[in-house]
Parts: structure tokens; C-alpha cells; sequence
């Protein structure tokens, strides 16, 4: 990731602490054992920094839209993966006791590391039209869905 591009993905980050900040205050339960610092700290880990070896949810999204050679297919694939990885972060970033997103299987399930698996299978297999990467995403997105309901 070249620096310019580490900026603008921290400027899309904090563009959307607004969001965060609701997200946060909806779950009173959370806020009570979290303090919003240390809940926004996480959120620009997960979308950023990543962890365990793997790289943020914007870089490996980059990546993964890299690799779409159809621009109609990247233009498409571009706000669903950022919707998806926010929606993700905005859950994941709770604290442990609250959170109904994992980091891995033995932790729970839905966790990161079978999106994360998901998505790079689909990477494999994808053609460069992106087809196989948005239906990878669209599941994701539907099992967010389900959580939120």
C-alpha cells in the first residue's frame, strides 16, 4: 500500500466516525464496558491495521478490487465492500462480551476468519469480473443482515 493510498483510506475512516459514533450509542450495554476511545481504536484497527498476519479490511479490499478488470464490476464491488467491512467493524469493535462478531472459529461463529477465507477463495476463483468476489461479499452481507435482525 503506498502512502497516498494509507491516507485516503484514513481520511474514508474518519469520514465515517459519525457513523461509529451512532453505531456505538446504540448499544448501551457495550458503552457501559467500553469507553468510545478504545471502541473507535478498534474500529480503525479492523479497517486499517488488521491483525494476526492479515491486513486491514480497506487494504485487503484493495487487493481484491485490483484483481476485477471490468470497471462496471469494480465501480459496484467498491461500496459494497466498504458498506460490508464497516458494517463488520462497527460489531466487531465491541467489547468481547458484547460483540456477536468473532475473530475466529473457536471463538464463534460468524467470525473474520471465515470471511476472510471466503473472500480469498472467491479471489481465486473470480475471472476478473468480479462476479465470484461480490457473490463471496453478498453472503457476507447477508449473514450481517441476519444479525441485525
Amino acid at each position: 500500500m503506498t502512502s497516498t493510498e494509507q491516507l485516503n483510506d484514513d481520511a474514508l475512516v474518519e469520514s465515517w466516525r459519525p457513523y461509529f459514533e451512532a453505531e456505538y450509542a446504540r448499544d448501551q450495554r457495550n458503552a457501559a464496558r467500553q469507553p468510545f476511545g478504545e471502541y473507535w481504536r478498534w474500529v480503525k484497527t479492523y479497517l486499517l491495521d488488521g491483525g494476526s498476519g492479515y491486513p486491514g479490511w480497506l487494504p485487503q479490499s484493495a487487493t481484491l478490487l485490483a484483481q476485477v478488470r471490468d470497471s462496471a464490476a469494480r465501480a459496484r464491488l467498491a461500496p459494497l465492500l466498504h458498506d460490508t467491512g464497516r458494517r463488520i467493524a462497527g460489531e466487531w469493535a465491541k467489547d468481547s462480551a458484547c460483540r456477536t462478531i468473532y475473530s475466529t472459529f473457536l471463538q464463534g461463529r460468524p467470525n473474520l476468519m471465515e470471511w476472510g477465507r471466503t473472500l480469498q477463495r472467491a479471489a481465486g476463483r473470480d475471472t476478473g469480473d468480479g462476479r465470484q468476489i461480490e457473490a463471496a461479499a453478498l453472503s457476507i452481507k447477508a449473514e450481517l443482515d441476519a444479525l441485525s435482525r
